[in-house]
């Protein structure tokens, strides 16, 4: 299985301060368990899953939202935040996401 991550989601990795070894076991979890994540209702397939983060464990760790793009064998990360900076995505936050969902599905 292939993890592609993208600018968004290592530029949401450094803001929340995750570590290399944070982001190599988030790959890993997803490799080993591709459907691991909880699908987020209304996003077309797109996943969350929880993440430890400088040893706040999953819980009150970080949360990484991807997309399996199954005919490639793939995994495309696509963004992160931590859970002190809030809840669950925002309105605008799922729209971005639809659409890019939307032009992955249209190529």
């Amino acid at each position: 299985m292939k993890i592609v991550r993208t600018k968004r989601y290592l530029k949401d990795l450094k803001r929340i301060g995750a570590t290399s070894a944070e982001a190599d076991a988030i790959d890993r979890m997803i490799a080993s368990n591709p459907t691991a994540g909880d699908v987020v209702q209304g996003l077309s397939g797109i996943r969350k899953i929880r993440f430890g983060l400088h040893n706040r464990g999953k819980r009150g760790g970080g949360r990484a939202i991807y997309f399996m793009m199954l005919a490639d064998d793939a995994a495309l990360m696509l963004t992160a935040y931590a859970k002190n900076e809030k809840a669950d995505l925002s309105s605008e936050d799922r729209k971005a996401l639809l659409a890019l969902i939307k032009e992955l599905n249209d190529d």
